[in-house]
This record gives structure tokens, sequence and C-alpha cells, in this order.
């Protein structure tokens, strides 16, 4: 596990900021539909809806930014429980310091056990470079020498 950190503090006992976690959101509520309910808190700055980068859904969640700590606070303090789009959200101060970085949505590192050596044909070994394969650059020097079908003698 690495040092790095993308929050500070608790999640039980967040420190108080302007930016704001929405929990339990319904999959169809829009950006548009956060500005409307919380905007009577206060200017907001910025509103991100998290969306599953595969199907385009929600995920549930979302970030709102007020321009100031207090608005944040009071807006926090009376839409927590409150229900919208049919669902009761939770609201806390977010502990995340920054943005998560994008994932490819796939696990990019080492695998986490060895691979087969002879798990089938062409899995696991090493075969010579194909003569035959004149397109790539890297055979050109070796195998400058044309092919026919026909089979003619060297003359040295």
């Amino acid at each position: 596990m690495s040092d790095r950190r993308r929050h500070i503090g608790n999640r039980e006992n967040p420190p108080e900021s302007s930016c704001l976690g929405i929990f339990g959101l319904s999959l169809y509520t829009t950006e548009r539909d956060l500005r409307d309910v919380f905007s009577r808190y206060g200017p907001i700055e910025k509103v991100h809806v998290v969306y599953d980068h595969q199907t385009g859904r929600s995920r549930g969640f979302a970030f709102l930014t007020f321009e100031t700590h207090d608005d944040a606070n009071e807006a926090k303090v009376r839409t927590n429980g409150m229900e919208v789009d049919g669902r009761r959200i939770r609201v806390d101060f977010s502990i995340t310091k920054r943005a998560h970085t994008p994932t490819p949505g796939i696990y990019m590192g080492k695998p986490t056990r060895p691979r087969e050596r002879d798990s089938g044909y062409g899995y696991g070994r090493r075969r010579s470079p194909s003569p035959y394969n004149r397109g790539s650059p890297r055979y050109k020097s070796r195998y400058s020498r044309s092919r026919s079908r026909s089979f003619s003698p060297r003359r040295y």
C-alpha cells in the first residue's frame, strides 16, 4: 500500500470544508437536480455526479462544492436525510483532497500468480522470428533476399 492518501481525517468525523459528498442518490439524479436542491443554501461553485465509465450510469453519489464553508455546513445540516428522486440521501463533508485519477476499468498491474509456461499452443514460449514477415522493419536487414516459391540454388 502506498503512502499517498487522497483523503484527510477519518470517515466518521470528516473535517469541515466547502465540499460535500452526497451519497445514496438515485441513478436518475442529475447535476441540475442537485443544483436546484442545494442552491437555496448558498452559491455553488461546482457539482459533479460520479458516473460509471463503462455503462455511463450514475454510481449513486456526487460531490458539490460551495463558495464558503458556512454555506456548505448549513446545506449539510438541512439536507442530510432529505429525500431526492425517491431516495433518502446522506450528506457529509468530503474527505478527499483531490479528484481521483481515472482508471481504465481493468487491473493494469502484475499478475498475482505466475503464468503456466506450456499451457497451450504458442503461450509462454518464445518463437523464432519468421522470415516471411517482411513488412516489419525488424526483419528487413536480416532477411533482405527476395523469396520465391520455386527453389533456386544460391550462387557464391
